[in-house]
């Protein structure tokens, strides 16, 4: 194989004076919590009445979590969770049931097309692949679990989660892709973008490797955002390189389609 590096939660109710602990990490873990409540992101005040405390109580704790990566600021300003939580989780045992509502699906398609696939998800201004499958032949061309790349229009995980993003979420993370001095190209990713959306899928050759061909399709939860993309990377001289794309494309997003259903999506979804 051949490698690549690269219900909502409501929070306790804050502490009261006679309540023994640490105030201190209550006042962040009742950040955490409500974050994770808000998976669009949130501003300070309201975040800090969300909470039942003032700006001044928490503008400390959300500069200790911004500077460590659990959290980070979006293009509009607003608060919102980064992934570093879930990375720490897979750090547990625990953390594989994670993977296994996924990976089943994966194998499955790895070892029917020859090629191995990934999962990208976004966190902060990276994508992360968090489930990888590889088939059992000797050449495939592989991305390393725990690989991350910048959120740029390059990758074909960032505009896949870009293009089937809802309003206005979508028009913040479109300029995130555009790296500085790149503002002018904003209507032609738009319609790129578009096209995708259009298309249910995405295909492109990979910037990382020459001869390599990516095709990915979204993955949705279960209130039918999209949190996830499903990247097939093809190598060239394998027998999938010499399959039609127009016949590979249809198990791609079918098994995207069965691991969004895994998740919770509903079957209405589709």
């Amino acid at each position: 194989m051949v490698g690549v590096d690269a219900t909502q939660v409501k929070p306790n109710a804050p502490s009261t004076p006679d309540r023994q602990g640490a105030p201190a990490l209550e006042k962040g873990l009742d950040v955490l919590e409500a974050l994770a409540a808000e998976p669009e992101g949130i501003a300070q005040k309201t975040l800090a009445g969300r909470i039942g405390r003032s700006v001044g109580a928490i503008f400390r704790v959300l500069g200790v979590l911004e500077r460590r990566g659990y959290v980070a600021r979006g293009p509009a300003g607003g608060y919102g969770l980064t992934l570093k939580l879930f990375e720490l989780a897979h750090r547990h045992p625990r953390a594989r049931r994670l993977q296994l509502v996924a990976l089943p699906i994966m194998q499955e398609l790895a070892e029917r097309i020859g090629q191995s696939c990934y999962l990208g998800v976004a966190n902060a201004e990276r994508i992360l692949v968090v489930a990888q499958a590889e088939p059992h032949g000797p050449v495939a061309f592989a991305m390393r679990l725990g690989a991350h790349f910048p959120f740029r229009a390059t990758d074909i995980a960032a505009r896949i989660l870009v293009a089937f993003a809802h309003e206005p979420r979508r028009s913040e993370r479109l300029r995130a892709l555009l790296a500085p001095g790149e503002e002018h190209r904003e209507a032609e990713l738009r319609k790129r973008l578009d096209a995708v959306a259009r298309d249910g899928h995405e295909i492109a050759p990979s910037p990382l490797a020459a001869g390599v061909t990516n095709v990915g399709a979204p993955v949705f939860d279960r209130h039918g955002r999209v949190t996830a993309a499903l990247i097939v990377s093809i190598l060239a001289g394998t027998d999938a390189a010499r399959t039609e794309l127009a016949d590979l494309v249809p198990l791609v997003e079918t098994a995207a389609r069965h691991i969004s259903t895994a998740i919770g999506a509903p079957a209405a979804w589709w």
